[in-house]
């Protein structure tokens, strides 16, 4: 081979190691940004379920054994002062465990996206059909979390804005996971700075995610999210084989 040309060979591949190696740098740093989300969600979840709950629980059961005592059988008003206090403990509690696995569902890491996507469906008051054409790949728990709350808000916002609407969720992967959210309902949505939808942009923006909506006037109203998967060289982003 000519020297030139070898010369030329040897920069094209100097110049394509340096820009993978660039690519994993941003996708390691990327991964970063996902990964410390997910821990900051992880203790709050902790320090919510480890404290706050079990106080919670300690001040009904306390409740509990004074409703028991000899006074207050004696005295019906404060048996039923105490009646209100526990009904009043039991809700804050029950509150607070909807809000304890909803900061981190347990099906979203033990069963994957689309299981808790399903599950999400099936709690929403809205009729919503998930559609997921093909099994998606392993992905980092950052991504799957963003993903995860992205459609929860998605659908939040269409059961608010567009009652009794059916709603249809597609979730597919390629180069990135693209979740689409649809409702038929009258449209006219907005991204409004520093409020639901708009909020999560900023977060997807973050780690080089994106999102996007198309509400005309009449509808049908669209939000989308493309979540890069932030795999590591050589991880594959597709399912080969998969139904």
């Amino acid at each position: 081979m000519p020297l030139f040309r070898r010369r030329r060979a040897t920069e094209s591949t100097s110049a394509e190691q340096t820009a993978r190696r660039e690519v994993e740098a941003l996708t390691a740093s990327r991964r970063v940004i996902v990964d410390a989300y997910e821990v900051e969600r992880r203790r709050i979840q902790r320090d919510l379920h480890d404290g706050t709950q079990q106080y919670l629980v300690a001040a009904a059961m306390k409740l509990g054994e004074a409703q028991l005592s000899p006074a207050v059988a004696a005295d019906p008003a404060l048996a039923a002062l105490l009646g209100e206090a526990k009904g009043a403990v039991q809700a804050g509690l029950d509150a607070l465990r909807v809000t304890v696995r909803g900061i981190h569902p347990q099906v979203l890491g033990d069963l994957g996206l689309e299981a808790a996507v399903r599950d999400a469906a099936v709690a929403s008051p809205s009729d919503v059909r998930v559609v997921c054409p093909h099994r998606l790949p392993d992905m980092p728990e950052g991504v799957l979390a963003a993903a995860y709350f992205f459609t929860a808000e998605a659908l939040t916002n269409a059961a608010k804005h567009a009652p009794g609407a059916p709603v249809t969720v597609l979730l597919a992967a390629d180069a990135a996971l693209t979740v689409s959210v649809v409702d038929a309902g009258p449209g006219g949505a907005r991204l409004v700075k520093g409020h639901g939808l708009a909020g999560m942009r900023e977060r997807l923006a973050a780690f080089g995610g994106s999102l996007e909506l198309a509400a005309p006037p009449g509808g049908p109203t669209q939000v989308v999210a493309r979540i890069p998967l932030l795999l590591a060289h050589g991880e594959p982003g597709v399912v080969v084989g998969a139904p």
